[in-house]
């Protein structure tokens, strides 16, 4: 690629990331049109417009290039299909993907990118089995790349095949977050809450994350550690008082505690946050009542009312 249109798209991409977007994109635009001739430089362009979120401009370019260049050199012209597929996964079209890879599986062409994508269009469609075998292939060609392997384990989970998910997260890292949150969950899925609770303890060391926290939270709460548990949750509300899962944890141990005051005050808040919950207006619906706070009860009760009538309408 010349480097000159390798310069000045690179130079308008930092415009945009400097918040100079529309002079940014103004740049895009002349390469755009000044360039057309060049394929190398319009695939590019079409992968810049792709990750800047432009999908229809990069389908349209890549399309256009592909039928202005039929000689296009045969690589070049399997990189515009694999970014046709995986725009077309990214937008849910998965027969158009399917058009695409299959066209290029079956010219006999062979690459990890392939696999990958066909491993990503089976996968966002549940067909987690079909989505394994082409995982199996890229790793046959990459035995030792640990994003490959850490994708195998999550999905050997999702199969239930849980000894070869482990065995694969183990594999791309011990020490890595995701496969201790992965091994935390399956370990809590089978009620073995005390291994759980160390593995999110192991795994807070590494992130103080929502989602960490409150699987920290969550097991401390099985295991009985109370006001630990108390504490973890109130760091989560500290960093994202939104994280709506937080309210009925925080409500179960504050009555774990004989705080009831406090697990109506997480309730209250949950139901705010949360909008059309109506199990949990129920429950909160309950407390009022037994703390004898009828005033407040007969409020949530009518918005209880109100909200199962909307309900049923749709």
């Amino acid at each position: 690629m010349p480097k000159k249109w390798l310069y000045v798209i690179d130079e308008a991409i930092k415009r945009i990331e400097n918040d100079e977007v529309e002079l940014g994109l103004t740049a895009l635009q002349k390469v755009q049109e000044h360039g057309k001739d060049l394929p190398e430089v319009m695939m590019y362009l079409a992968e810049v417009w792709y990750r800047l979120g432009h999908l229809d401009d990069a389908v349209s370019l890549l399309t256009d290039v592909m039928e202005k260049n039929p000689q296009m050199e045969p690589s070049l012209r399997r990189e515009c299909q694999l970014l046709l597929a995986e725009i077309a996964l990214d937008s849910s079209d998965f027969e158009t993907a399917q058009h695409i890879l299959y066209e290029c599986k079956e010219s006999g062409f062979e690459s990890i990118q392939l696999d990958l994508l066909l491993a990503d269009l089976y996968a966002l469609q549940d067909l987690d089995e079909v989505a394994v075998k082409y995982l199996e292939q890229a790793r046959q060609k990459e035995p030792d790349n640990q994003d490959i392997m850490a994708a195998l384990g999550n999905l050997y989970f999702r199969i239930g095949e849980d000894d070869k998910a482990m065995e694969m997260l183990e594999m791309a890292g011990a020490e890595s977050l995701d496969l201790l949150l992965t091994k935390g969950r399956s370990l809590a899925q089978n009620g073995q809450f005390e291994q759980a609770y160390q593995v999110f303890r192991q795994a807070l060391v590494l992130d103080q994350s929502p989602e960490v926290l409150f699987g920290s939270a969550m097991m401390a709460f099985h295991v009985g550690r109370l006001d630990e548990a108390v504490e973890l949750v109130k760091n989560l509300q500290a960093i994202d008082e939104e994280y709506v899962a937080a309210y009925p944890l925080s409500a179960d141990i504050y009555l774990s505690m004989g705080k009831t005051k406090e697990a109506i005050d997480s309730l209250k808040q949950y139901v705010s946050l949360s909008g059309f919950d109506l199990d949990q207006i129920r429950r909160l619906i309950a407390l009022l009542t037994q703390s004898g706070r009828y005033d407040e009860a007969k409020e949530y009760q009518q918005l209880h009312d109100q909200w199962n009538e909307e309900s049923e309408e749709e």
